[in-house]
């Protein structure tokens, strides 16, 4: 459950992604949503309103590394995880597209009932 601090930030945000632009609205959206703090904890940034904006769970762990000067002003910053959020993105995509998808297109959904583990049937 979010805290009244949390549902602040994401309304402020619409919530959306300030990253990548993931649209929050839906319930299953809404599950994905996170807090980022724009300078992060670990750079000695606050938990003040102004320094939390609202992330898809991607996003947020694509920049969870990053550093910053504490001296960065918030437009820097946002720009800087803006930019490699797609670089990253871009990335990931090319690692999908040539590995994962061919062989996920190739091959046949397999039926329900020969999933180990299923026990009961699905109707």
């Amino acid at each position: 459950m979010s805290s009244e601090s949390d549902e602040a930030t994401y309304e402020k945000c619409h919530f959306t992604c300030v990253y990548c632009g993931f649209d929050g609205r839906t319930f299953d959206g809404w599950m994905q949503m996170t807090i980022d703090h724009i300078l992060p904890k670990s750079c000695e940034g606050s938990d003040e309103p102004d320094n939390r904006v609202a992330a898809c769970g991607s996003c947020n762990s694509i920049t969870s590394r990053m550093k910053f000067e504490r001296t960065a002003s918030r437009e820097e910053i946002l720009e800087k995880k803006r930019q490699y959020v797609a670089e990253s993105r871009r990335k990931f995509y090319r690692v999908w597209a040539e590995r994962v998808m061919p062989r996920y297109l190739e091959r046949p959904l397999l039926p329900l009932s020969s999933l180990v583990g299923l026990n009961a049937e699905v109707t």
